[in-house]
């Protein structure tokens, strides 16, 4: 996902003061619920990293009506077990599609990288 100007700009100000840029503390989840947008996975069924991964995107994959992919990787205590969890029990989906969606594009940070190598056979 590309940055938008608001975090190009906290991480230069950052820069410029000498302190470390302020990273939001929530999920992306928080940014659907500030911005009214329905979440996908409850509406519509659509998996989505959305509840352990960091804000910041202004949750764009879920306002065009796709599950979150990630990219701001996971939330200092991510709940991946209990996400994957929903992702079987809910929307029936086998061990390699959770592998798949956790391998995106923080396959290595350590709650993805230890759940899809839980479901990985």
């Amino acid at each position: 996902c590309p940055i938008n100007k608001m975090q190009l700009l906290e991480v230069v100000n950052a820069y410029l003061n000498g302190r470390r840029p302020n990273v939001s503390p929530h999920s992306v989840c928080m940014e659907c619920k500030s911005a009214g947008k329905v979440c996908v996975m409850v509406a519509k069924g659509t998996p989505c990293l959305g509840p352990m991964t960091h804000a910041g995107c202004g949750a764009l994959c879920p306002g065009y009506q796709r599950g979150c992919y990630g990219c701001f990787g996971p939330k200092e205590e991510a709940n991946a077990e209990s996400l994957s969890g929903w992702f079987q029990d809910r929307f029936g989906m086998t061990d390699p599609e959770i592998v798949r969606t956790f391998r995106g594009f923080n396959a290595y940070a350590e709650p993805f990288r230890k759940e899809s190598e839980a479901h990985d056979d």
